[in-house]
């Protein structure tokens, strides 16, 4: 293999494809990329077996071939000579000389027939979404995914595909959020789990612009094709929790407060005890008013925002964080916090109806 290519668009391409790359060390090959030349193109994969990204840049293909190189290394040197054209040669197979102006670098390669192929899903069943609404969907529900191992499943964002809309979950088994898009539906209606590190890319790699994506679904698998670049993630296999069964429609406490004052008072009552796991914050409503409480060893504190209540007085607990994380994701002036009893999860809608925030209470303490 050797190819002539412009360094900002190898390290452009590096930068993505690595993404895919194990977070931890496993199988020394799989920390490469696969590098391969072939009519005026030069591909670009990584994969760690859950995850694979393909990247395809335009190059001078000089000799037709494909080694693989190890990736965080390549990308990184890639990043030093953004504004250089470069040659790659990896005739010698086992290395890759990495030639810019009067200089070069030799890296140690791997044999490309040792490296995984890439997954080729079938296309015939799709949906099409718009990128933003993809973007938002992600970005929305991503932060509610469980990080706990025991629990495989809920470590996944569940897209439920209707017929003209797609239901997004994410839960970690004391909070959940869910957001809906509209989509055009192309022969499946199916619930799927995709693995968070998937997603989370996914989202990295799409700008939130006007255009329409459409994501493959085959029984293990899904793939989103972005013209250059084209990402396969294995899906969990395991069954999602029953999430309908969970969510509660009747209340008896509605509260409707402005989005920014409450989301900047949690932020200040969380301060006070920051250090704590629980981060504690308790919530008197009443009349009209929301009272929010905090104390640590370092000190106490209350904060009182104006609110719209219909229904019951209430005194309830709950770890701020997952008030604050809700709270940063939201984009509209006005939220409804909606209250059963002191024991009963929390629902945060809006005013669209697109999504809810579901927050498990904490005991009620003083």
């Amino acid at each position: 293999m050797k190819v002539i290519c412009q360094g900002n668009e190898l390290s452009d391409a590096l930068s993505k494809v690595v993404k895919a790359l194990p977070q931890k060390r496993t199988n020394a090959i799989l920390e490469g990329v696969k590098v391969t030349a072939k009519d005026d193109t030069l591909t670009l994969f990584a994969t760690d077996l859950e995850l694979a990204i393909e990247k395809k840049i335009n190059a001078k293909v000089l000799i037709d071939g494909e080694v693989v190189v190890p990736g965080k290394l390549f990308a990184d040197y890639a990043k030093k000579i953004e504004t250089e054209e470069v040659e790659l040669d990896g005739t010698a197979l086992s290395k890759l000389v990495i030639r810019y102006p009067d200089s070069e670098l030799q890296i140690k390669c791997f044999a490309a027939e040792e490296y995984p192929v890439f997954k080729e899903v079938d296309t015939s069943h799709s949906f099409v979404i718009l990128k933003k609404e993809l973007k938002e969907v992600i970005n929305k529900v991503i932060f509610n995914v469980s990080v706990d191992e025991a629990r495989p499943t809920l470590r996944g964002v569940c897209l439920n595909i209707k017929e003209d809309e797609l239901e997004a979950v994410a839960s970690d088994g004391y909070r959940l959020a869910l957001t809906r898009s509209v989509i055009k539906n192309n022969g499946i209606v199916d619930k799927i789990v995709v693995p968070a590190k998937s997603m989370n890319e996914l989202s990295r790699l799409i700008d939130d612009g006007d255009e329409t994506i459409t994501v493959f679904v085959e029984k293990n698998y899904i793939m989103v094709d972005l013209f250059h670049t084209k990402i396969v993630t294995r899906l969990i296999s395991e069954e999602y929790i029953n999430y309908e069964r969970i969510i509660p429609n009747v209340f008896s406490t509605e509260v409707t407060i402005d989005k920014k004052q409450f989301e900047n008072s949690i932020d200040r009552v969380a301060l006070i005890n920051r250090l704590d796991k629980k981060s504690y914050v308790r919530i008197e409503v009443k009349e009209d008013n929301i009272q929010l409480y905090a104390h640590s060893e370092d000190g106490e504190i209350n904060e009182k925002v104006a609110i719209s209540l219909k229904g019951k007085d209430l005194v309830i607990g709950f770890n701020s964080k997952y008030l604050i994380d809700c709270m940063h994701a939201i984009d509209e002036p006005y939220v409804t916090l909606n209250f059963t009893s002191s024991t009963a999860p929390c629902i945060i809608k809006g005013e669209t109806n697109k999504w809810l925030y579901l927050i498990l209470p904490l005991r009620v303490i003083g």
